[in-house]
């Protein structure tokens, strides 16, 4: 363990090293580049809306596309391959104060877009108008020529339009909309049907999420294409055929048991509410929901974790509650007592009772911050889990690691063992035993 902390300390010290020439690098290749440079940014919702607007524009073009991985490293290595794309399309986010103007400089962007502005980071930025202000520097160094697309349902974003002189295109569900959304019908199972005005035109777009929310990335996207020329019709095909981003709200069949929605990547206290909502109208023979560690919120926490439990109890039969203490309110004991609420301190214990008490044709809705790793109860309804470390501190999902069915003690020596083939052999970084366990 300590050799292992000892190296990524290594790792990193040699990045920040070499940070000032590898950003000399990317500079002088995005001055070179000649493709339009897209840069998505928002407390929520930006990796769907980065990746449909990839798709959308893979209609028009060849698309470089950087999702999930969004601070300043990623993005240097994204610019410097961008020479032969006709899109680049990056995910921006923040993590402190400061950074976004570094990224933005950077990326000097044609087009802006800004998904939403919540308390996200908030131990960092402490309140709204803060992170807004860090988020608006991609609005303020978009090109005068480009456009910046921004969400009219969020005055903190509409705010960042006076930041700019580019063109600003706005979409939501405001009347004054350039690009309104007039319903979001449908969810689960088939997906919901956004409803899509803008001059004289409609289009109802079908998609692949379960979450009515989405419709903000899905009328985001459409008008980036629609902006840029890709035809109605064609925006609503490329749309129509994307998938949910693994762990945000993708919908997973267990055959004979259960249906899963994980979302397990984050989870903010202000908006858990619209993850919920997916159980709403669901008719199914049980609706549950285990709730992880929920994040980015103000005062006590006892207070928090209880309003998320009475908000999960709104739309499920049965709440599953993973944390370090148990929940001591009156909601917790009477449905204690009904059966109707656990407790588990490890995500071993919650995924032993799912896997005892799972029925066919339930929905159960897993919601948490990635650090609890809520993804492995998914797992252990289809195969054997080994891992049960509960402080392994990756922030990637536990399908990516891949190791989930090793001891968490001998990762270290599975993944040199990776490396070294990588080296010798070249080709995939992943052992031959390690293959069965992509994400599917």
């Amino acid at each position: 363990m300590r050799n292992r902390h000892i190296r990524e300390w290594i790792h990193r010290f040699r990045l920040e090293r070499l940070r000032p020439l590898r950003i000399r690098l990317a500079g002088r290749a995005r001055a070179e580049a000649t493709g339009c440079f897209i840069g998505v940014t928002g407390s929520s919702a930006k990796s769907t809306t980065t990746a449909l607007i990839a798709a959308v524009l893979r209609e028009r073009g060849s698309v470089l596309l950087q999702v999930m991985d969004n601070t300043i490293n990623p993005l240097i290595r994204t610019i410097r391959g961008s020479r032969n794309a006709d899109f680049v399309v990056v995910e921006a986010g923040v993590g402190g104060k400061g950074q976004m103007t570094k990224m933005a400089s950077l990326l000097r962007p044609d087009i802006a877009v800004v998904t939403l502005v919540g308390l996200e980071h908030y131990s960092a930025f402490r309140s709204k108008e803060a992170i807004a202000y860090e988020k608006g520097a991609l609005v303020e160094a978009t090109a005068a020529d480009g456009f910046v697309v921004l969400n009219a349902d969020d005055p903190h974003v509409m705010g960042m339009g006076a930041r700019t002189n580019a063109r600003v295109v706005t979409y939501g569900h405001a009347e004054a909309s350039d690009y309104r959304i007039l319903d979001v019908r449908g969810g689960f199972p088939d997906g919901i049907r956004v409803l899509l005005s803008w001059g004289e035109e409609q289009l109802e777009i079908p998609t692949q999420f379960v979450g009515e929310h989405f419709a903000g990335p899905v009328s985001a996207a459409a008008a980036v294409g629609l902006e840029l020329g890709v035809s109605a019709q064609d925006v609503r095909k490329a749309i129509a055929s994307q998938q949910p981003i693994h762990m945000r709200l993708s919908v997973h069949n267990i055959p004979g048991g259960p249906i899963m929605i994980a979302d397990c990547a984050k989870a903010p206290k202000e908006t858990l509410q619209l993850a919920f909502n997916t159980l709403k109208d669901i008719d199914a023979p049980r609706r549950r929901i285990v709730l992880g560690s929920i994040s980015d919120y103000k005062g006590d926490r006892k207070r928090a974790y209880r309003q998320a439990v009475e908000a999960a109890f709104e739309v499920a039969d049965e709440v599953i509650l993973i944390a370090e203490s148990p929940l001591r309110a009156n909601i917790a004991r009477e449905a204690t007592a009904e059966g109707r609420y656990h407790w588990f301190s490890t995500t071993r214990e919650a995924a032993d009772h799912v896997a005892r008490t799972a029925i066919k044709g339930e929905v159960i809705l897993l919601k948490g911050s990635a650090n609890f790793h809520l993804d492995r109860i998914l797992l252990n309804l289809t195969t054997e889990v080994r891992c049960w470390e509960n402080t392994c501190k990756r922030g990637e999902s536990c399908f990516k690691c891949g190791l989930f069915a090793h001891e968490f003690e001998t990762h270290s020596r599975i993944r040199r063992r990776q490396r070294w083939s990588h080296i010798l052999h070249g080709g995939s970084k992943r052992d031959p035993e390690m293959q069965q366990l992509d994400a599917p």
